[in-house]
């Protein structure tokens, strides 16, 4: 039970931190550090406008959660309210422009880990 508990804990942790620097985040699109450019969307499918600071502590949080489970050398999506980190869309697939598909692209293919450590 109280693994279940810390589990859980875990993932609404992560959402909730993110949360703190950006509220109505509900995407965050993570690019290899040599872009250095993290992009934070709403859940009417557009950018948040954040400074680069916010966007940099977003990026760190991910990234040290997900340290052993993602390639960090191609961009990943983590989506708040399931806690669950995709590999981004490529570009002639639905999802990679949100604003435009009003999708995120969340396939279950592209499904890399879930925060709760359950996938």
């Amino acid at each position: 039970m109280f693994q279940d508990d810390a589990s859980a804990s875990s993932c609404t942790n992560l959402s909730t931190a993110i949360r703190n620097i950006a509220p109505t985040a509900v995407l965050v699109r993570v690019y290899p550090e040599r872009r250095s450019v993290t992009h934070l969307f709403e859940p009417d499918f557009y950018r948040i406008l954040v400074d680069r600071r916010t966007e940099r502590m977003a990026a760190g949080m991910i990234r040290r959660k997900f340290c052993n489970t993602a390639d960090w050398r191609i961009a990943h999506d983590f989506h708040l309210p399931t806690g669950t980190l995709y590999l981004t869309p490529e570009p002639h697939q639905n999802g990679y422009i949100p604003e435009d598909d009003h999708s995120f692209g969340l396939s279950p293919v592209r499904r890399i880990a879930i925060a709760d450590g359950s996938y």
